[in-house]
């Protein structure tokens, strides 16, 4: 039985494939299984993941008909035999001791999920998401779910981690046809972990040059965001977590209220749209009890008067003037 099973969804990547595998069969740790799943890729992928196959007797392949990321994730995490499991996106590449640095972090340190940091590939620069002190911090899901939402440490990122599989994997699945599926899954992870253990240093190579990225520009599906953190909420709340809940409410709203801006800089007013500001107009009183920033009360009302007038009050900085000398005893220092 492997250390670790690698799971690669494999779609329409024929020019970043190779680049990938090479950096996967060349880790420094050998005790590895990877499990190509070809998601019905149209072009010469489910080949290439077969010739991958031949090359190297730790490689498995799956083929299956399109289904999407989460779908073929979820086929790898039920192929996996590995006592851990581990995700790389097949258009991103790892540094050749990723694998052996995770895995020895989670040894030492008893730790249910080992995450690293990554950093970004562009046409013209590299960013790095840290500052790469090689700094090991620990904690409990709680520390973790926190971090999380402060985007510290512990990050809703599925491809820079390994994951105990027992412990992690034995109700959690990628939920099927959703845009940042990493956010509706990866707080029942660190849910399920005992004890998790992240390192400031960077071994992943996110790869940001690629024009059909999900992240190239701002469409409808991107509100999927929304959906997956009240997803998150609830589960705080099913869970009893209260002491993540006010932080998680504000960053629901936060997030609620800049996507809905963002619909409207990109010209995009579907019925899905309509639908999320007349749901929360129809919650407005209950919003208004909530533990949340007083300007996320501001913009709810705004939005609550028109989708248009809350849309002028970010827009114009005249009247983002206005609003922030404006200190409704209502709503306290909006300016907060």
């Amino acid at each position: 039985m492997p250390a670790i099973s690698i799971i690669v969804p494999v779609y329409k990547v024929e020019d970043y494939l190779d680049r990938c595998m090479e950096s996967l069969v060349k880790q420094t740790f050998h005790d590895l299984e990877i499990i190509l799943v070809d998601d019905g890729s149209p072009d010469r992928c489910g080949r290439m993941c077969d010739i991958w196959e031949q090359r190297d007797e730790r490689i498995r392949v799956i083929h299956k008909s399109n289904g999407g990321l989460s779908e073929a994730r979820n086929k790898g995490i039920e192929a996996a035999v590995g006592d851990y499991i581990a995700f790389i996106d097949s258009d991103d590449w790892v540094d050749a001791d990723m694998m052996e640095l995770l895995y020895k972090t989670a040894q030492k340190h008893q730790a249910d999920i080992a995450e690293c940091s990554w950093r970004c590939i562009y046409a013209d620069k590299i960013e790095e998401e840290t500052k790469n002190t090689g700094a090991v911090i620990t904690g409990d899901s709680i520390f973790a779910l926190q971090g999380e939402m402060r985007w510290e440490y512990f990050k809703p990122i599925a491809c820079n981690k390994i994951y105990d599989r027992r412990r992690i994997f034995r109700d959690v699945r990628y939920p099927s046809g959703k845009l940042h599926e990493d956010e509706f899954t990866t707080h029942l992870a660190f849910y399920n972990a005992q004890k998790l253990a992240y390192v400031d240093v960077s071994k992943y190579n996110y790869d940001r040059t690629r024009e059909g990225s999900i992240t190239a520009s701002f469409k409808e599906k991107n509100l999927d965001i929304v959906d997956a953190l009240q997803s998150r909420l609830d589960f705080f709340y099913e869970k009893g977590l209260v002491q993540l809940q006010a932080e998680m409410e504000n960053l629901y709203f936060w997030t609620l209220l800049d996507r809905l801006y963002q619909c409207h800089k990109a010209g995009i007013y579907t019925d899905r749209v309509k639908k999320l500001i007349a749901d929360t107009n129809e919650n407005y009183i209950l919003n208004m009890e909530l533990p949340i920033l007083a300007k996320h009360k501001f913009e709810l009302s705004l939005l609550k008067n028109s989708y248009r007038l809350f849309v002028q009050c970010r827009e114009s900085e005249k009247k983002l003037a206005w609003v922030k000398r404006m200190k409704y005893w209502y709503y306290g220092n909006v300016c907060d």
